[in-house]
């Protein structure tokens, strides 16, 4: 008896070890914790002093030292070095893209597919819709990321919408897929077709949530495209920078769900980024890990894509982050290095008139902080639409198009007017137009006047400064002047004549006597 009672202290620690171990509530299929905070071992070695001699730092990507086709721009910031096998740093509102690495090689997007699918869907379904869950939740691999939906459970837009954007659950987007095109083939066609009216030209789509396939594809710019696309949406922008959001019990599950926000960069923590508006997050084994972020500084927002990366999508996020808000600043009209494109004469019109301040104040232009090449624009004017291109260098950073101010519209006629009056100056006039281009060249070249000196050549000049009549005048004078000469060898003439017959005349009277 003593025995037993001395055993049972034993048994309940025993007891309790096993609960602690079997105890734990596992993630639903999330995807794996590549930053690797989860491999820390449970126990340390006994000689650590041998075993950080025999570690060795992990080797560099051989995509770290790719190509960065930003820093080939001529006085360009340089950008910085990324393990990111893709990556692109673009203005939200203007679209200027101030980093490319390889930003129109093809790569697998893995979940970020799911902006598409969302913003699709955001688009087409109203928040209180309640969808219907059928058999094509449970068409996902085994394995990847799902909040456990059962066919015939029914949940309302809302809660898909943060389900597909927070959660990024693969069963949730193929259903909502299914319910908006009928089938899911049909709403990827709706997805390839939005791509391409953005301007795609590299992405293709085979499903909705992102799951691997040799077929389903993506580039930086492209995803960075569809991604400024969605961010139009306040309801969109509210969703992803939201930490977790609650399902409710459903007619199915008798308990809530907590869906927590898979992007670190929003979320208190070590990776936490200050201005960081949320993004998307993706991974699978053969895409890597992929990454789409918004981040927003001192009026500017930027969003940075990249694709193919390692552990180090968040590190490389950070790094081309910093880089834009560090070594950009927006175009206000202000500065006066800017300048209107040669030939661009109504630019040059509208900006001495004090009429493009606004319009390039509202460009969300973005140049470099320490500019080493010109800065210049043209301006088009189309539809009552301002639409000017900007240039940095010889490298066009982007455009802005605005609706066209009542002052601009009055000035443009202005404009217009005085350059079709300047047209029919010049045709009425092609003499002196072409005489005032031979007095323009010659005075370009002073050498070849330099030999009509003394007083021919100051007659010449005189003449050549004289308005434009002087060629009807010269010509009434040398025509008087012909009528001259004619009329006097006439008289000439006349004269001769009349003297012969006056010596003809004479003798005859001579004989009558």
């Amino acid at each position: 008896m003593k025995k037993k009672f001395f055993l049972l202290p034993g048994v309940l620690c025993m007891a309790a070890s096993l609960c602690l171990n079997t105890g734990r509530i596992p993630v639903m299929a999330a995807a794996p914790d590549s930053n690797g905070a989860g491999n820390t071992a449970s126990t340390a070695p006994a000689d650590t002093n041998n075993n950080a001699k025999q570690e060795q730092k992990p080797e560099v990507p051989e995509s770290y030292n790719w190509e960065i086709q930003s820093n080939k721009i001529p006085g360009w910031p340089e950008g910085p070095k990324v393990v990111a096998e893709t990556a692109i740093l673009m203005d939200v509102n203007s679209g200027e893209i101030l980093y490319a690495k390889g930003i129109d090689e093809k790569r697998a997007p893995a979940s970020t597919t799911k902006i598409m699918t969302a913003m699709l869907a955001l688009e087409k379904v109203p928040f209180e819709t309640q969808i219907t869950f059928t058999n094509e939740v449970n068409n996902i691999e085994p394995g990847s990321t799902h909040i456990g939906i059962k066919p015939g459970e029914t949940l309302t837009m809302k809660d898909c919408a943060y389900a597909i954007l927070l959660a990024s659950a693969n069963e949730v987007s193929s259903g909502v897929a299914e319910y908006i095109g009928g089938t899911v083939p049909k709403f990827v066609e709706e997805m390839n077709q939005r791509a391409k009216d953005l301007g795609c030209k590299n992405t293709h789509f085979v499903n909705a949530n992102g799951l691997y396939s040799e077929d389903h594809y993506t580039t930086a710019r492209d995803l960075a495209l569809i991604a400024q696309a969605a961010f139009q949406s306040e309801t969109f922008r509210e969703i992803i920078k939201t930490p977790y959001y609650i399902v409710p019990k459903t007619n199915i599950t008798n308990e809530e769900r907590w869906l927590n926000n898979h992007h670190k960069m929003v979320l208190d923590g070590s990776e936490h980024y200050d201005g960081c508006l949320g993004g998307k997050t993706g991974y699978t084994e053969k895409a890597g890990n992929t990454l789409v972020t918004y981040a927003e500084r001192n009026g500017t927002t930027l969003v940075c894509v990249v694709l193919a990366d390692n552990v180090s999508h968040y590190a490389d996020t950070r790094a081309l982050l910093d880089y834009g808000f560090q070594n950009f600043q927006k175009l206000t009209a202000e500065n006066t290095s800017l300048a209107p494109a040669e030939n661009d004469d109504f630019g040059a019109y509208l900006k001495e008139n004090g009429l493009l301040n606004t319009v390039i104040d509202h460009s969300s232009m973005n140049i470099p902080a320490n500019a080493k090449e010109s800065l210049t624009y043209k301006v088009n004017l189309e539809k009552n639409t301002v639409n000017i291109d900007y240039y940095y260098g010889e490298t066009a950073l982007g455009s802005s198009v605005q609706e066209a101010s009542s002052e601009i519209l009055q000035a443009a006629d202005t404009f217009h007017l005085q350059e079709r009056q300047a047209q029919q100056s010049a045709a009425a006039n092609p003499k002196a137009d072409s005489e005032n281009t031979a007095s323009s060249q010659s005075a370009a070249k002073p050498e070849k006047t330099s030999s009509l000196d003394g007083f021919w050549g100051e007659v010449l000049n005189i003449f050549h400064e004289l308005p434009s009549w002087k060629y009807p005048a010269l010509f009434l004078l040398a025509a008087a002047f012909i009528f001259y000469i004619v009329t006097l060898i006439v008289k000439i003439k006349r004269s001769l004549r009349r003297r012969k017959r006056r010596k003809i005349k004479k003798p005859k009277k001579g004989k009558q006597q």
